[in-house]
């Protein structure tokens, strides 16, 4: 016999556990799978609602900016070319990480939407905005 407290326990405990593992699989999963489109330290303090309008913002901005072939050029611009497998989405969501922390120390930073970003994450924004 499952008692008041028991429902709500599971109830809650049910819950919070299909919560988690939808921010475990946007946070985490997503830059894994889609490096270009996905900031890795944004989206842990963000969901895709808020990151895809950050994109769209920095797009309004920077209209020469505003098309998939550009946003994909500028970020994929400096990484290392002798890659061995392209296929590597973990090595190449690394190095465009690095890239976003050399525009942070270069100063390349935007402020959009009350979040201060490097350029290099809002170009990531508006490219998952574009998906």
């Amino acid at each position: 016999m499952m008692t008041r407290r028991s429902f709500l326990t599971k109830t809650v405990v049910g819950g919070t556990a299909l919560l988690a593992t939808g921010v475990f699989g946007w946070r985490f999963l997503s830059a894994r799978k889609r490096p270009f489109a996905c900031p890795l330290v944004l989206s842990t303090f963000c969901d895709e609602e808020i990151v895809r309008k950050i994109g769209l913002r920095y797009m309004a901005l920077v209209p020469s900016e505003s098309t998939r072939a550009s946003l994909l050029q500028h970020l994929s611009a400096e990484i290392d070319d002798d890659r061995p497998d392209s296929s590597d989405l973990a090595g190449i969501a690394g190095e465009i990480e690095l890239k976003a922390e050399q525009d942070f120390r270069s100063e390349k930073i935007l402020v959009i939407n009350n979040w201060i970003i490097s350029r290099t994450e809002a170009r990531q924004c508006a490219l998952l905005a574009l998906s």
